[in-house]
């Protein structure tokens, strides 16, 4: 099958974002067998001598258009791709009626506009695959698009390391944030509600930290998070917004994914998910901070958690089985066992 996959694939940012949703999903399509031609929506609309994405609006909606007249696909994904028209997608539609659109979306269903966006393509787009499994996303379900919960992907070959297996580790948990991907730098006076727990934390002086995007310290990307995030035992995913049914950022990918020992407010759900032998799930920050306490004492037993999550993670939620929902739910293929709540609307 051929697949235009419309996302926004971040070369601006020369290669600081490389474990984004939108490489995971090409991956996991190309890796199930189809032919997937990646088209960066973002990079392409600030292509012209001011680099202005306003100013290049039409002329990415344009080059769309074109490119489908070349690929002809047969599957469009568009993942946050706000730059394109729903103009443009009617003409898809009308010019090429047996081609599937579908969409997927990464952020908290109150945040962002979320919900507004997704029932605004509902005319144009027949799936959406959000990764919130709260009852809230059956608001989207309207004009016969239907909306489905997907985990956040997992994908080895970007989550590559095994921290369970390192012998020693310079702090005892990480944690990771920024004020948004597009500066990549603090903004001054922000906050968004996780300050607080962070600087419990840091405060404990039994618990060794190693925080980023907090208390002064840039936020940090690419390779740098990398070798960052392989100095400690334990990760914090830690979500900005109001606690939903199964949503977390794709920082539980990061953390769970590359082996850290990880902690999730039971608040999420996420039991639906894992057990206590995966993934550490604490109630409030005194609970979370004694657990952490524990859990550095106890070595091995911190270790055996992380590698059963990162097992379970990369089993369960790869971008393989993922994808192939995707496709079964667009194409109303009877689906197979999938490992996760089957929440559709």
């Amino acid at each position: 099958m051929r697949v235009l996959h419309v996302s926004n694939f971040v070369q601006k940012y020369n290669g600081r974002l490389y474990w984004n949703m939108p490489f995971r999903v090409s991956n996991g399509f190309t890796r199930l067998g189809h032919n997937v031609l990646n088209f960066s929506d973002r990079d392409l609309s600030k292509d012209n001598f001011l680099r202005s994405s306003f100013i290049g609006i039409k002329e990415v909606n344009r080059r769309l258009l074109i490119t489908c007249i070349n690929y002809n696909p047969e599957l469009i994904i568009i993942g946050h791709a706000d730059s394109i028209s729903n103009e443009t997608l009617n003409e898809i539609k009308s010019t090429y009626p047996k081609c599937k659109i579908i969409q997927w979306n990464v952020d908290h269903l109150l945040m962002n506009s979320t919900l507004d966006k997704l029932i605004n393509r509902s005319k144009y787009v027949s799936n959406s695959f959000i990764t919130t499994g709260d009852k809230e996303i059956s608001k989207a379900a309207v004009n016969g698009m239907k909306i489905h919960y997907i985990p956040n992907i997992f994908d080895a070959s970007i989550d590559s390391l095994k921290v369970f297996n390192n012998s020693l580790y310079e702090f005892d948990i990480f944690f990771a944030m920024s004020h948004g991907v597009g500066s990549g730098k603090l903004k001054s006076g922000k906050l968004d509600g996780r300050e607080e727990l962070l600087k419990n934390i840091s405060l404990n002086t039994n618990i060794s930290e190693n925080f980023y995007g907090f208390n002064n310290i840039e936020p940090i990307w690419g390779q740098s998070f990398i070798k960052q995030l392989n100095k400690n035992l334990m990760g914090l995913n830690l979500s900005s917004g109001k606690p939903m049914y199964l949503y977390s950022s794709d920082r539980i990918c990061l953390y769970m994914g590359n082996g850290l020992l990880t902690y999730i407010n039971e608040s999420y759900g996420f039991n639906d998910l894992y057990t206590k032998d995966d993934i550490i799930f604490y109630k409030d920050d005194y609970d979370l901070m004694d657990k952490i306490i524990f859990y550095k004492n106890n070595l091995e037993k911190a270790k055996e958690i992380a590698k059963n999550g990162w097992l379970k993670s990369h089993n369960n939620f790869n971008e393989k089985n993922i994808c192939n929902f995707m496709i079964d739910k667009t194409f109303n293929i009877k689906s197979g066992k999938i490992n996760w709540p089957d929440i559709s609307y």
